[in-house]
């Protein structure tokens, strides 16, 4: 909602994450997630890098203070992180892992498909990784970029389409 301030939404953005995970880390992460989306659904004529450069700014500001924000180097470092190659990228079930490798597939890729296919093949807990990346390739390169033969095996497709038309999002 944008009537809500951005630490407020941090606040709960927080809150929401740590129900299951309850670390710094953890709650860094979905505040990076955060601010990428933004800054997708707010600037979504920059380029992927902008986003993301855009996107790390934000949380530079807002984490700087955090005692695990160090972690995050590599993120940081927008231009070097996304020519890191393939062998560098961990798609373990570690939430940093699963965040670097979501964003290092979603500045690589050119299309809803590839970015998800990437990720997925990085192999390791794909299903996080594809279900965070599944959510940056999709509101950047919008429904009609994914492909119609994945959107119709959906179980309860229906339903989802009725939730997606309320908040506009078909």
């Amino acid at each position: 909602r944008e009537d809500i301030e951005e630490s407020k939404k941090l606040d709960m953005i927080h809150l929401a994450s740590g129900l299951t995970h309850n670390h710094e880390v953890s709650k860094i992460s979905c505040g990076i997630y955060y601010f990428i989306v933004d800054e997708i659904i707010h600037k979504k004529k920059l380029s992927k890098t902008n986003i993301l450069i855009n996107a790390m700014n934000r949380s530079n500001h807002y984490y700087e203070s955090y005692e695990f924000y160090n972690r995050f180097i590599r993120l940081k470092e927008v231009m070097n992180f996304m020519k890191l190659p393939k062998e560098e990228i961990y798609s373990s079930g570690y939430v940093l892992h699963s965040l670097e490798a979501s964003i290092w597939c979603f500045l690589n890729t050119s299309s809803y498909k590839e970015c998800v296919l990437k990720a997925v093949n990085l192999g390791e807990d794909t299903d996080t990784t594809g279900a965070i990346v599944g959510g940056l390739a999709g509101l950047y390169y919008g429904y009609e970029d994914i492909p119609s033969s994945w959107i119709n095996q959906l179980i309860r497709k229906e339903w989802i389409d009725q939730l997606c038309s309320q908040a506009n999002l078909l």
